[in-house]
């Protein structure tokens, strides 16, 4: 099996064709862990099965997708039967992964740890991109 760095080495090469950048580009790369606490699920096959989606929406729709499009319709639960019609219809979604921010997200754990469940669906990750200090009085 060869690895992601053989491929782009390979494709840098002078007279070869330009690497596809597409999402299945690395479907036949060796097996990437989506992080070390999930070692056996695989980035790989998340990408494959997100590309496979596609494949059938573009197919349905019979024209390109747009970016936003197939970072949506990539997470459908039932591409095959969905309704897709832009602006009217409700998607059933299958998310990778769940990431929130700042008070949201501390409100949003803090109802899941009342739940009682043991675990959730899907990864969740809390993004927070500033610091605040609480203090007793107001600052000069």
């Amino acid at each position: 099996m060869r690895s992601a760095l053989s491929i782009v080495r390979t494709a840098l090469r002078p007279g070869t064709a330009p690497l596809a950048a597409t999402m299945s580009s690395i479907a036949g790369i060796e097996k990437v862990p989506m992080s070390r606490y999930e070692p056996d699920e695989h980035i790989n096959d998340r990408y494959q099965a997100m590309e496979e989606r596609l494949t059938i929406v573009r197919k349905r729709l019979n024209r390109p997708l747009a970016l936003a499009e197939k970072v949506v319709y990539g997470h459908l639960d039932d591409p095959q039967n969905q309704d897709i019609q832009r602006g009217t219809s409700y998607l059933r979604l299958r998310p990778d992964r769940v990431a929130m921010q700042d008070a949201t997200a501390q409100m949003a754990m803090l109802q899941f740890i009342s739940s009682g469940l043991p675990k959730t669906m899907v990864p969740s990750t809390i993004h927070c991109d500033h610091l605040i200090e609480g203090t007793t009085s107001p600052q000069p």
